[in-house]
């Protein structure tokens, strides 16, 4: 036997030896999905939102956090539901997901606070107020006739697997109804708008349209000057406002147009009539005296191929947010305002009390640029319609339908729901 098998060999043995005296059972194995209360050092609680819609079907969470002694946040995945004990200052039942449809606690403040059970550990107490449901003078149904103007270039059709389909503009029309009745979402303060957003069924011709709600037109150019009036003028894509709700859907694989949001954000409604009343903060009205009214202020222009985005950035530059979900501008359309202040260090408002505002902020989990906020004391799913570009884009609160009800009764070009010519063709 030759040296260098002899070293081999020993070699061989050692490792057999460590390996037998390694046997299972002297592992110690430890579940780290697992905690202890005697984990917890300290706690805190924070709510999703400051009010709470007494209608029974709304829902406030009462979000725990718990910490190790190293002031290390234990996973939410990690806490057992029987160690937490919810308590309120005026005695009533709490868990950490509350509704509520009883009308004695409206205007009320509910203050709680979070206990750790067979501990002394206790939480800083949070507050939140419960208001009435929507008034039932909101409740009326409207039902606002829509076209899409699907504007594609041959190219486009040719090269980039054909023609919009008419099942995908179903498809986002489906979920913008979605987001008009909150039916996806709990949200604390989401409402059911009773707006919808229904498919036209004849052109301004009185024709019966082959495809509801849809109006295709194909060209070799798509010319962005003016931000697309001058072409949407010249091949008259501008339907009637008094009729229809006009959302362009244009194609711009090459970005011609720049940044599209700065397009689409022109939508904002602007003209009212001498008479008007109570107008909504935080927009410049003016009179109306017969202007000719272009197509930012009778529809949407929304880039196509945002139709079908999924992962949307919170900004693209440092001045420039990102491009939002077409809800987002369609909320711009009824007179609602973003509940982002991208541009500034200081939170803004929407002239919504009951939506929550926001900022960039370094200090907080993701810095605000993630699906979850936290701000004015409450940590939160972006799920607002005016919410950034990350977020859910699915509610919509009382303070905002009411507002955008007023936007509909009163506002020059967009008086469509009114009439029922895009349904009837006469």
């Amino acid at each position: 036997m030759t040296k260098k098998t002899i070293i081999r060999f020993l070699g061989m043995a050692l490792m057999l030896q460590v390996f037998l005296a390694c046997s299972p059972d002297d592992y110690t194995y430890h579940d780290n999905s697992v905690m202890s209360i005697e984990d917890i050092d300290h706690i805190e609680l924070i709510a999703n939102q400051r009010m709470l819609l007494a209608d029974g079907r709304a829902q406030l969470e009462l979000y725990p956090r718990l910490f190790t002694k190293d002031n290390y946040l234990i996973p939410d995945e990690r806490i057992q539901n029987d160690w937490l004990e919810y308590t309120s200052e005026s005695g009533i039942a709490l868990q950490r997901y509350f509704s509520t449809s009883d009308a004695s606690l409206i205007g009320k403040t509910i203050t709680a606070k979070l206990k750790i059970k067979g501990t002394q550990l206790e939480s800083n107490s949070v507050s939140f107020q419960v208001v009435e449901p929507l008034n039932r003078q909101y409740t009326s149904e409207i039902r606002i006739p829509v076209v899409f103007h699907i504007i594609q270039t041959t190219e486009d059709i040719e090269s980039f697997g054909g023609a919009y389909k008419q099942e995908q503009i179903e498809q986002v029309l489906r979920k913008l109804n979605y987001m008009f009745s909150g039916e996806t979402t709990q949200n604390p303060v989401g409402v059911d708008t009773h707006i919808r957003l229904v498919l036209a069924g004849y052109d301004p011709d009185g024709s019966r349209m082959m495809e509801p709600g849809i109006n295709r037109f194909t060209t070799k150019e798509i010319d962005a000057t003016n931000n697309y009036e001058d072409f949407l003028a010249e091949h008259h894509l501008i339907w009637p406002a008094g009729q229809y709700m006009n959302i362009w859907l244009i194609s711009d694989r090459g970005n011609v147009s720049g940044t599209f949001s700065k397009v689409s954000n022109r939508c904002m409604p602007q003209y009212v009539p001498a008479d008007a009343q109570g107008m909504p903060e935080g927009i410049e009205w003016k009179e109306y005296q017969d202007e000719p009214l272009l197509a930012k202020d009778l529809g949407v222009l929304y880039k196509l191929q945002e139709l079908d985005k999924i992962d949307r950035n919170f900004k693209v530059s440092e001045y420039e947010p990102g491009y939002n979900e077409i809800g987002y501008y369609i909320g711009r359309y009824l007179g609602l305002l973003s509940t982002c202040n991208y541009m500034n260090d200081e939170i803004g408002t929407d002239y919504c009390d009951d939506t929550l505002n926001y900022i960039r902020d370094e200090s907080k989990p993701g810095r605000n640029e993630t699906w979850y906020k936290e701000s004015e004391g409450c940590y939160f799913r972006a799920e607002n319609i005016m919410d950034d570009p990350t977020g859910g884009h699915c509610s919509i609160s009382r303070d905002q339908c009411m507002r955008m009800r007023w936007v509909l009764n009163n506002c020059v070009g967009r008086s469509a729901w009114k009439s029922d010519f895009a349904f009837e063709g006469k």
